[in-house]
């Protein structure tokens, strides 16, 4: 990696964290469309998952009294269920395939009446656990599916981005340790890589904790819409 391609992904790192640490949606999803642009399936999903697990672990330490275990446990649980189902098909998959998938994917995530859906399919803990789990390994920022669902809870802006954290340093590990047993992807070829994005993306943690009260999603929301759809249809063609 030439130090170029190292110092973007620090400042994108710090930029992302910072959006989903006053927000809890939208880091994971850009960091993973543009980590796209580099690596196939078999390394991206993993490799970003090592690096939201650390941006996530940051945001839940700068968060860590509001973290509420029995509000997060059976999603924790089920989470492995429907990574192991997701990783026996994921083999099965071509990688432009793959990449459609991914791509489409992030356009249903950004456009699509989530809340409805979530309301309709994540009937209680359980199921949000296993199609969160499920869809993380096939797509990698499965976030938003967890944010969506949280947010039916009536949570507070803490609560919900101190859970929402926690609940994904779990499922990035089940997803590090599936793709490290499964295929051949080794964490240790990217760890200063990774080092070097967790630092800022603590950082970013940091400041978006003092921001949080101050910023409105609204105009947020509309932004992230729009940088998404390009950035996705773009990893299509």
């Amino acid at each position: 990696m030439s130090v170029e391609f190292i110092v973007f992904f620090a400042i994108l790192s710090f930029l992302t964290s910072l959006l989903t640490s006053i927000f809890s949606v939208g880091g994971g999803l850009i960091m993973l469309v543009a980590l796209a642009q580099s690596f196939s399936p078999a390394t991206l999903i993993p490799l970003h998952g090592s690096i939201q697990l650390a941006n996530n672990f940051s945001r839940t330490l700068v968060y860590r009294e509001f973290v509420q275990w029995e509000l997060i446990k059976h999603i924790v649980i089920s989470t492995m269920f429907g990574a192991l189902v997701g990783i026996f098909l994921f083999g099965t998959l071509s990688e432009n395939l793959l990449l459609i998938l991914i791509a489409s994917t992030i356009l249903f995530l950004t456009w699509a009446p989530i809340d409805n859906f979530i309301l309709s399919v994540m009937k209680n803990d359980w199921f949000c656990g296993l199609i969160s789990g499920f869809a993380g390994i096939f797509v990698g920022a499965n976030g938003p599916l967890v944010t969506a669902y949280l947010r039916t809870k009536n949570l507070s802006p803490e609560v919900l981005v101190a859970n929402h954290g926690a609940i994904m340093i779990f499922q990035h590990a089940i997803k590090i340790i599936l793709f490290t047993s499964f295929f051949s992807f080794t964490i240790q070829d990217y760890f200063l890589f990774i080092f070097i994005l967790a630092l800022t993306g603590y950082a970013g943690a940091n400041l978006g904790r003092r921001l949080i009260s101050n910023i409105s999603f609204d105009s947020f929301n509309i932004a992230l819409k729009i940088l998404l759809t390009f950035l996705s249809i773009f990893l299509i063609i």
